[in-house]
């Protein structure tokens, strides 16, 4: 089973992208991120082309997620439980019935920039959504399942995470500027503390030099080396990480016409 993970800005300008994602990986399950587009007009027949079950959530011109499965997924979730009628669209959830007849819970989330910690209602809206997602994890399912949480997390794990530049690391930390500081770290631990892993870094521990996001302005992806951080991650619990055979990167996605600022990020489980 293949898992692929990917903040596509904007579904609509995509398409192409995702014509060649599917060519390139014949993914299982693609949870998008950043669809930009209010559901009425979701392009569901161009993708259902692709030969996939579409199930989407999203609001006009910004945020918005969606799951794309070869199979019909059992369930369906749409946001957090305790989402308000105004909540923005960022999370969605499905439940698969694998190849060997068991259960797998996988959730899709365009986790909140931030922007910067002292920003009086982006950073708190960003501590509210890991809460909420710790939540639901807490009451909702236990680390022995098998389950997946992918997305754009908004934050580099560590500081091989980091491909700005030393100058460029430490005048983000020291202005405030959001997707390494200790206290955004401290939620993703919280969350791999439940009993996820990151399953990229379970296969390649010490790679210092591929990342998710480059910015446009700056031309971080065409720069040698690549400027850009990896905030998209796939986490998995004990019982898919163990079954985890490959991971990667997709560069070759990035580097088309018109392309999102991230990069594809994928996992291959043996189910």
């Amino acid at each position: 089973m293949r898992l692929v993970c990917f903040n596509i800005n904007g579904i609509r300008a995509r398409l192409h992208q995702l014509e060649a994602l599917i060519a390139s990986h014949q993914p299982d399950l693609i949870g998008l991120q950043e669809t930009k587009v209010q559901d009425s007009e979701f392009p569901r027949e161009a993708v259902e082309a692709m030969g996939y079950q579409v199930h989407f959530h999203g609001q006009k011109g910004h945020y918005g997620v969606a799951m794309l499965t070869r199979e019909a997924p059992e369930e369906v979730r749409y946001g957090f439980p305790d989402d308000g009628e105004d909540a923005q669209r960022r999370m969605i959830g499905v439940r698969l019935r694998a190849a060997d007849g068991e259960h797998v819970w996988v959730y899709n989330g365009y986790f909140p920039q931030g922007e910067n910690i002292e920003h009086p209602t982006k950073f708190p809206h960003k501590r509210a959504f890991y809460a909420q997602l710790q939540r639901l994890l807490d009451e909702d399912h236990s680390p022995s399942e098998r389950l997946a949480v992918m997305g754009d997390f908004n934050i580099s794990p560590a500081d091989i995470d980091i491909g700005i530049g030393e100058a460029s690391r430490k005048r983000w930390l020291r202005e405030g500027k959001t997707s390494f500081q200790p206290i955004e770290r401290e939620w993703l631990d919280g969350i791999k503390a439940w009993g996820l892993e990151d399953s990229y870094r379970r296969l390649y521990p010490e790679v210092d030099d591929r990342f998710s996001w480059f910015d446009y302005r700056s031309k971080g992806f065409d720069r040698e080396p690549k400027r850009g951080l990896r905030i998209d991650h796939i986490l998995t619990t004990a019982s898919l990480s163990e079954r985890a055979t490959d991971a990667g990167i997709d560069y070759d996605l990035r580097a088309m016409e018109k392309p999102s600022d991230h990069a594809p990020v994928w996992t291959e489980l043996d189910l």
